[in-house]
Protein backbone atom coordinates (compact mmCIF):
# COMPACT_ATOMS: atom_id res chain seq x y z
CA UNK A 1 0.00 0.00 0.00
CA UNK A 2 2.81 2.42 0.90
CA UNK A 3 4.58 1.87 -2.43
CA UNK A 4 1.34 2.46 -4.32
CA UNK A 5 0.73 5.73 -2.48
CA UNK A 6 4.30 6.92 -3.07
CA UNK A 7 4.03 5.89 -6.72
CA UNK A 8 0.96 8.10 -7.05
CA UNK A 9 2.80 11.08 -5.55
CA UNK A 10 1.05 10.91 -2.17
CA UNK A 11 4.12 11.19 0.04
CA UNK A 12 7.18 9.25 1.09
CA UNK A 13 7.71 6.11 3.16
CA UNK A 14 10.41 4.38 5.15
CA UNK A 15 9.92 0.66 4.64
CA UNK A 16 11.95 -2.53 5.06
CA UNK A 17 14.17 -3.34 2.07
CA UNK A 18 12.01 -6.29 1.05
CA UNK A 19 8.92 -4.06 0.88
CA UNK A 20 10.70 -1.79 -1.62
CA UNK A 21 11.53 -4.70 -3.93
CA UNK A 22 9.55 -4.38 -7.12
CA UNK A 23 8.71 -0.72 -6.51
CA UNK A 24 7.33 1.10 -9.56
CA UNK A 25 10.03 2.69 -11.79
CA UNK A 26 9.08 6.23 -10.81
CA UNK A 27 9.67 5.46 -7.09
CA UNK A 28 13.22 6.26 -6.01
CA UNK A 29 14.74 4.15 -3.24
CA UNK A 30 17.65 5.21 -1.05
CA UNK A 31 19.43 3.18 1.63
CA UNK A 32 19.47 4.82 5.07
CA UNK A 33 23.15 3.91 5.57
CA UNK A 34 25.01 4.03 8.89
CA UNK A 35 22.84 4.69 11.92
CA UNK A 36 19.72 3.26 10.26
CA UNK A 37 17.06 2.01 12.69
CA UNK A 38 17.35 -1.59 13.82
CA UNK A 39 14.50 -4.01 13.38
CA UNK A 40 13.64 -6.11 16.41
CA UNK A 41 11.65 -9.33 16.44
CA UNK A 42 9.41 -10.21 19.34
CA UNK A 43 6.71 -12.70 20.11
CA UNK A 44 3.46 -12.89 22.02
CA UNK A 45 1.74 -16.06 23.10
CA UNK A 46 -0.87 -17.28 25.54
CA UNK A 47 0.06 -18.74 28.90
CA UNK A 48 -1.29 -22.08 27.75
CA UNK A 49 1.03 -22.21 24.74
CA UNK A 50 4.08 -20.61 26.38
CA UNK A 51 5.41 -23.95 27.59
CA UNK A 52 4.70 -25.87 24.40
CA UNK A 53 7.53 -27.37 22.38
CA UNK A 54 6.50 -25.38 19.30
CA UNK A 55 6.88 -22.05 21.08
CA UNK A 56 10.10 -23.13 22.79
CA UNK A 57 11.54 -24.19 19.42
CA UNK A 58 10.48 -20.90 17.82
CA UNK A 59 12.14 -18.85 20.57
CA UNK A 60 15.31 -20.94 20.36
CA UNK A 61 15.44 -20.37 16.58
CA UNK A 62 14.85 -16.62 16.93
CA UNK A 63 17.70 -16.40 19.43
CA UNK A 64 20.13 -17.97 16.92
CA UNK A 65 19.55 -15.25 14.33
CA UNK A 66 22.28 -12.63 14.31
CA UNK A 67 21.90 -9.16 12.84
CA UNK A 68 23.29 -8.53 9.37
CA UNK A 69 26.12 -6.01 9.53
Amino acid sequence: MAMSMVGHGLGAAIVPRLSAAGAPPKVATVELGEGAPLRRVGYVTTRELAGSSVIKDLIAELRTIRPVS
